[in-house]
């Protein structure tokens, strides 16, 4: 993937989208990337309203929202879905990353997930980057979350690809074949011995620039894939995992996949989600201005 050209960010005006429209502004300045703003009002009929009224309103938001001169900036409010115009602007604009944030938690303190984000991951075709944390600095410290699966091999590329300056750990968890029955210990040796072989034919068929693989670091853990992550996170004050949308076990590719999904909720850091297609799949309609 060649650097973003153009970045997508919608914004609904509250304050969850806060952190990821300072994101979304680094990265556009970071990168030279035109950054298209973008509003979208639900077209509820039921509710008597001044349509233009209500467009030259979120047009004036949109124009104050972002103040910077250093990137180009476009604006566009939309009637519709909120998920299909989203997809809408990204396919006229020919976008390359859309931006977006999660705010809330469940009673366990995981990061919800919601159903706009969750869509968008699912049809989107490019890259979304969930923003949870400050904007405070470029990302230094990144976690790409690997299966060997060739949608995770898409993840390590796309993070090497955006972030060349940022140390990267390949990170992969594992259980133990059978273990209720056989125990961990025997079998562990054996196990342990076919990961790092997967590990090394997964690096060397992995298209990486020159020099770029010596300079990847590996943690491979046993244990369940969320806790093995978040673990990873805290220990080395990760700013970003990168995560392929569907591993091996992947059913469909109209579903985001239940790992992918849990690592979105369970990790503090900022998760970019990159699916096996890179290109956005939805036609442009809908648009009003």
């Amino acid at each position: 993937m060649v650097t973003p050209q153009t970045i997508l960010l919608p914004t609904d005006f509250t304050g969850r989208c806060d952190r990821s429209r300072d994101r979304a502004v680094l990265l556009a300045r970071a990168w030279g990337a035109r950054l298209v703003l973008l509003h979208v009002l639900e077209d509820d009929a039921t509710i008597p309203w001044d349509r233009e009224e209500a467009i030259d309103r979120a047009q004036a938001k949109l124009e104050s929202e972002v103040q910077n001169s250093d990137i180009a900036i476009c604006t566009r409010v939309a009637f519709g879905d909120v998920t299909s115009t989203i997809l809408d602007v990204a396919a006229e604009f020919s976008v390359d990353l859309i931006v977006t944030g999660i705010s809330r938690k469940d009673e366990l303190g995981d990061f919800l997930i919601g159903t706009t984000v969750e869509r968008l991951a699912r049809r989107a075709g490019l890259p979304l980057l969930i923003v949870k944390g400050r904007a405070e600095d470029e990302y230094r410290q990144l976690m790409a979350a690997t299966d060997f699966s060739e949608c995770s091999r898409t993840a390590l590329i796309t993070a090497v690809d955006l972030f060349p300056s940022a140390a990267i750990t390949l990170v992969h968890a594992y259980h133990v074949r059978l273990e209720a029955l056989r125990g961990r210990e025997g079998p562990a040796a054996a196990q342990q011995a076919e990961i790092a072989m997967e590990l090394d034919a997964f690096l060397n068929a992995t298209a990486l620039p020159h020099g770029t693989q010596a300079l990847i670091d590996v943690n491979v853990d046993y244990g369940d894939v969320c806790q093995v992550a978040r673990d990873h996170v805290q220990t080395n004050v990760v700013d970003l995992a990168v995560i392929g949308t569907h591993g091996r076990s992947a059913l469909a590719t109209a579903m985001l996949g239940s790992t992918a999904r849990a690592l979105v909720g369970c990790l503090e850091c900022d998760v970019l989600l990159v699916p096996q297609s890179s290109r956005a799949n939805q036609p442009a309609h809908h648009i009003i201005r």
